[in-house]
């Protein structure tokens, strides 16, 4: 940034400096606020020497403060640039929503803090116009990328199509969380029954531990009021449990339930990064940010 602060005035001193040249040796007078009525008149009595030091002399005057004005605009310009990019890079926005997702975040429960892998949306469609719902960012910890090498060097699209890729994100033993904000008020048993009939088909037997955890994730939503700006954070601790948060505004401070069942906790995940998500766009966001990343 240092760097910046100097080339920008550099190059425009450099500009101004080949700019008094040539007004040296242009043959119209350039005039000075105050200063013109003696130029012209020395320039007249034919003393060309006396005269030219003069000028000289009142330009350089008047370069340099012209340059110590675009010095100091420039590292005020630069400076505020900076503060904003730095604010910015705080967030990420999920541009269908416009909800912006924190790069960082360190949720209730987790051991430490979990960085953004991308953001998405789920639409839904009523007849044919496509309502959306819920903005949605994937968070993981760090950790879980070093575990990826053998997909080093793969295109977004090769990415996005192994789901072996997505498995091995899935059973890395470090935490990940969806975040999942509300665009629009919806009813908390809507909700539960949208996510009940895309997870229950993809547990094929239900075990007592399976029946037991989908219904502490059913009380969690009924009866609640889930008002845009809501925000819904589920956490996989590790691949048979999982953490619940909801927050009417802002991030949750506290864990409203404990899921325990690996076959929740898998079928939770293949909702939104198996073969048919239910946000192709959250999806392809992650896949996008891991060919970035396993370079």
């Amino acid at each position: 940034m240092d760097g910046i602060i100097a080339a920008v005035p550099f190059a425009m001193c450099v500009s101004l400096r080949s700019s008094c040249r040539n007004r040296d040796n242009a043959e119209s007078i350039y005039h000075f606020p105050g200063k013109s009525s003696n130029r012209v008149s020395v320039l007249q009595t034919g003393n060309n020497v006396s005269s030219q030091r003069c000028n000289s002399l009142l330009k350089k005057r008047h370069c340099s403060e012209i340059s110590r004005v675009i010095v100091k605009s420039a590292a005020s310009s630069v400076w505020s640039v900076t503060c904003i990019v730095g604010n910015v890079d705080e967030y990420a926005e999920e541009t269908a929503t416009s909800v912006k997702f924190q790069r960082s975040v360190t949720l209730p429960g987790c051991s430490s803090p979990l960085s953004l892998l991308g953001t998405g949306f789920r639409e839904k469609k009523f007849a044919i116009i496509g309502v959306k719902v819920y903005a949605a960012g994937y968070y993981v910890n760090e950790s879980i990328l070093s575990g990826l090498s053998a997909w080093k060097g793969r295109s977004a699209d090769e990415i996005q199509r192994d789901s072996s890729l997505f498995s091995s994100i899935f059973q890395a033993q470090a935490e990940k969380s969806l975040q999942i904000v509300l665009v629009r008020d919806v009813d908390g048993k809507t909700f539960w029954d949208a996510l009940d009939e895309a997870i229950s088909p993809r547990i094929k037997s239900p075990s007592s531990d399976d029946t037991t955890a989908l219904s502490t994730f059913r009380g969690i939503f009924q009866n609640r009021p889930l008002n845009k700006g809501s925000v819904i954070l589920l956490t996989w601790i590790n691949t048979s449990k999982m953490l619940v948060s909801i927050s009417s505004e802002g991030l949750p401070t506290d864990v409203d339930a404990t899921i325990e069942s690996g076959n929740v906790t898998s079928a939770l995940f293949d909702v939104f990064f198996g073969d048919s998500p239910v946000s192709p766009t959250l999806k392809s966001s992650v896949a996008n940010q891991l060919a970035m990343t396993l370079v």
